[in-house]
């Protein structure tokens, strides 16, 4: 245990391991919010710790970019239009320097964290041998070398071992309020009422989890397919009618989207 503990807090591996260490630490606050931190005082919310963690981002996004700004008329004084250039070269070319070595198309979280880890292992894994076997030369700059080797070695590997994963990151904007107009959804709660109800819409994505109403008595439950009449925004929630009236016709008229909206908009006016 001794040995391992030093051979961690050694030159180069402590470096690695500080940085492995604040990785952890940052997927840690990714699982807990994403979980919700209403669920360790016992109450489910994943809905609320959704919104939370996509707050918290777009307000660290808006506060990122209003230091950008500021940094760069702070910088620029009258020639702020010269220094934004600047900084839009420089995100290009560090954009296709990512793209270049294989992260092209992946996060950068995820990019940092794996190149940090192996970076990580393969000083942990080869300290030892190498200053065993380089220790006529001295140690600091053996060191220094290890790490620098460690760096690039985990980061090209890195970038090979990331590309499968592309397609798994592939941003789909998901359909806008009034192309779900007379689209199908299928109902996920055990019943729909005049004040609330659940269903969930297929995107070719993840899929969509949408709040639903509706005013008619109706017998929809879990599983059962619902027409999406429109969108209240006021209550932030979809109107649904069952689909049983529909006549076959006019069940694959639901294939296409104007001829489904124009269904809805009718029955909606009904």
């Amino acid at each position: 245990m001794t040995t391992f503990l030093a051979a961690l807090l050694a030159f180069p591996t402590a470096i690695f391991t500080i940085l492995l260490g604040v990785v952890l630490a940052y997927w840690l606050c990714v699982i807990v919010g994403a979980a919700g931190i209403d669920l360790l005082d016992g109450d489910v919310d994943l809905e609320g710790g959704a919104k939370a963690v996509s707050g918290a981002f777009e307000g660290g996004a808006k506060a990122t970019s209003g230091l950008l700004e500021g940094g760069a008329k702070a910088v620029g004084g009258h020639d702020v239009g010269h220094a934004g250039h600047s900084h839009l070269h420089d995100a290009e070319a560090a954009t296709g320097l990512f793209a270049m070595l294989g992260f092209g198309g992946i996060p950068v979280t995820v990019s940092v964290s794996l190149v940090v880890f192996l970076s990580w292992s393969l000083s942990l894994l080869s300290g030892q041998a190498t200053h065993g076997a380089l220790s006529m030369l001295p140690s600091w700059l053996v060191s220094t070398g290890l790490g620098l080797v460690c760096a690039t070695v985990g980061t090209v590997a890195g970038g090979l071992a990331v590309r499968p994963l592309r397609p798994i990151f592939i941003a789909r904007r998901a359909p806008g309020r009034e192309a779900l107009m007379g689209r199908v959804c299928t109902i996920s709660s055990g019943s729909v009422t005049a004040k609330d109800g659940h269903a969930t819409f297929e995107d070719g994505a993840a899929g969509l989890i949408l709040n639903v109403f509706c005013d008619k008595p109706n017998q929809l439950k879990r599983g059962q397919p619902a027409l999406i009449l429109g969108y209240d925004a006021e209550r932030g929630i979809y109107e649904v009618e069952p689909v049983d009236w529909l006549l076959p016709q006019e069940m694959e008229q639901l294939r296409d989207p104007l001829k489904a909206a124009a269904i809805a908009r009718a029955r909606a006016q009904r």
